[in-house]
């Protein structure tokens, strides 16, 4: 029985496919099928048979975590509803790097576990590059002079070979900046020396590490929930054993031991500005 209201013969969908059975389709050849097809009026019932043919492949495969993840091969981590800014300038124009943070404490006064990096959660929603970072200090924000360094990184998948899903494995190009941490109360705003392509829909993680020793530590303001991201129920940030004090490595190996980071608690107010 044809689609409802739909033209019985199908111009691309099934004559692309009709040699193939449901338990072999690749979602690469989906994708293939699918470009181009224009979204307009005239392209609905092609559409509708294109996402047919998916339900039907996941129902044999049993890959129903291909309805809740990104197509374009995101991390296994949970994965949110697309967001963008509240507003379009100031502080609202920033999005947080985890949207799931929904509120901030006044501060958390960093200590010695801030000399090694530090991860957390970052997701890029629909963003496909990074403009700038904001990052809110309270109360004394530090010794005079004194800077600290972050960046992103990518995350492994169940396809990686010999990894545990979520761990991180690459600086992102161009993702890594300083910033100072010397100015008192409020928020810096820095911003990459060259360009950070994100892929859409995707999970990363964002790392921070002071780039100097402190006598008086920074404080920061910080969730006050979002501590089970890393599947850990007091600490909210990754670190990884025998890190080089104030130093952002290029990259981690799938043999490194990960543990909790206790530098900040829960999340740090680090937020950014994308593009797409």
């Amino acid at each position: 029985m044809p689609l409802p209201d739909a033209n019985k013969k199908s111009p691309r969908v099934y004559p692309l496919l009709q040699n193939t059975d449901l338990e072999n389709i690749a979602f690469a050849t989906l994708q293939s099928t699918g470009t181009p097809i224009a979204i307009e009026e005239m392209n609905e019932d092609e559409l509708r048979r294109l996402v047919l043919v998916n339900l039907a492949r996941l129902s044999v495969k049993g890959e129903w975590s291909g309805l809740l993840t990104a197509a374009s091969g995101g991390s296994d981590a949970p994965i949110y509803a697309p967001f963008s800014p509240a507003e379009a300038t100031g502080t609202g124009s920033f999005i947080p790097i985890a949207p799931i943070v929904q509120a901030s404490s006044s501060g958390y006064t960093m200590d010695t576990h801030y000399e090694t990096p530090s991860h957390y959660p970052f997701y890029s929603g629909d963003y496909t590059e990074v403009e700038e970072f904001e990052i809110t200090f309270s109360g004394t924000a530090g010794d005079a002079g004194t800077t600290g360094s972050l960046a992103l990184y990518t995350l492994s998948t169940s396809e990686d070979t010999g990894w545990a899903v979520g761990r991180p494995m690459a600086k992102v190009a161009n993702s890594e900046v300083s910033y100072a941490t010397d100015g008192g109360s409020g928020t810096v705003e820095v911003s990459p020396s060259g360009t950070v392509t994100l892929e859409p829909c995707t999970w990363y993680s964002l790392c921070i590490v002071a780039d100097q020793g402190y006598t008086t530590y920074p404080t920061i303001q910080r969730a006050t929930k979002m501590n089970f991201y890393w599947g850990n129920a007091n600490w909210g940030g990754l670190k990884a054993a025998g890190e080089t004090d104030y130093t952002l490595p290029a990259t981690y190996a799938d043999t490194d031991t990960w543990t909790p980071s206790q530098a900040l608690f829960y999340m740090p107010k680090i937020s950014w500005r994308g593009t797409n």
